[in-house]
């Protein structure tokens, strides 16, 4: 937080009353936050109360005029302050809504996005349109276990194996397959992209670090500041993880198989010459985003 945002934090906290009421501590929160420059100040005091309280956001109205326990109070004023200095609500409340599942994060991981989404509803269609082809999934670079989770859910008959670099990373993983009683559908494997694995898939799955080196102190202080950094470094040009990945994925990818990949709307076309590459027979295609951007790469493997 800047000097005058953390004046003006401070100035607020002494208007609070000494016991408020839920909807004081609410009005109080959304003026620190909107102080700070969040974008979201309403709905991060919101999440914020909520998860102290136990309640839901619509809940909160139903208990405005109760009051807050010194307790409760001093914890809620500690998030409060902590989301004006950037970090992401959902480390704050440790608990992210991914597809039909809710999630839990830390800062081991990074915070699934709605965009990510996609290759999921991509794949699930794939799976309809293929019944019973489905036995071997891979999610490759599975941070907090998102895509493995939900494929596992939807595609009970397939087998998921799920690998990340990071060892913190599938801790994180462990506690949210443990939380969907998944532990014999998903297995976890720490490892360096696809080196791993010496069978086929027919499905593989990866969201992948992308973002240039270069860029990295550019990015929101929520992201630069708190997010792992070996979720985000995709090295020169944010190609050199993804250039190391297709040609294994080109080995390991079933005849017939599907390969979604996540990557930034700005690589598609040097993404694309680079999956050309390693399956010049495949159908490569890009599926774009509900805001329009290229989003992600599909490759239909003819064997």
């Amino acid at each position: 937080m800047n000097k005058m945002a953390a004046e003006f934090a401070q100035a607020l906290s002494r208007e609070l009353p000494t016991n408020p009421k839920v909807g004081e501590a609410l009005h109080w929160g959304s003026r620190v936050l909107a102080a700070s420059g969040s974008e979201t100040p309403r709905l991060d005091a919101e999440l914020l109360l909520g998860y102290v309280l136990g309640l839901s956001r619509s809940q909160l109205y139903v208990h405005w005029e109760e009051p807050l326990s010194p307790k409760k109070l001093q914890h809620y004023q500690e998030l409060v302050q902590r989301r004006a200095q950037h970090e992401p609500v959902a480390y704050l409340v440790k608990s992210r809504a991914f597809y039909d599942v809710e999630l839990y994060v830390d800062a081991r991981v990074l915070i699934p996005r709605p965009e990510t989404e996609h290759l999921i509803e991509e794949a699930l269609a794939w799976a309809q349109q293929h019944p019973g082809y489905i036995r071997q999934i891979a999610d490759v670079g599975t941070g907090s276990g998102a895509l493995a989770i939900v494929l596992a859910r939807h595609l009970p008959q397939a087998h998921v194996w799920a690998v990340d670099l990071s060892a913190q990373a599938l801790s994180v993983a462990a506690r949210n397959i443990a939380r969907y009683q998944l532990e014999t559908q998903i297995t976890l494997i720490q490892g360096d992209l696809l080196t791993a694995f010496r069978g086929t898939f027919q499905l593989i799955v990866a969201n992948l670090p992308y973002i240039d080196h270069t860029e990295l102190s550019h990015l929101p202080p929520e992201v630069a500041t708190y997010e792992p950094r070996l979720a985000l470094n995709g090295g020169q040009e944010g190609l050199e993880i993804l250039a190391r990945f297709l040609p294994q994925a080109a080995e390991c990818l079933a005849a017939h198989g599907l390969l979604l990949l996540e990557i930034d709307p700005r690589q598609a076309a040097q993404v694309c010459k680079l999956a050309r590459a390693s399956f010049p027979k495949a159908n490569i295609t890009l599926l774009r985003d509900y805001a329009g951007w290229e989003r992600v790469v599909r490759i239909a493997h003819e064997g």
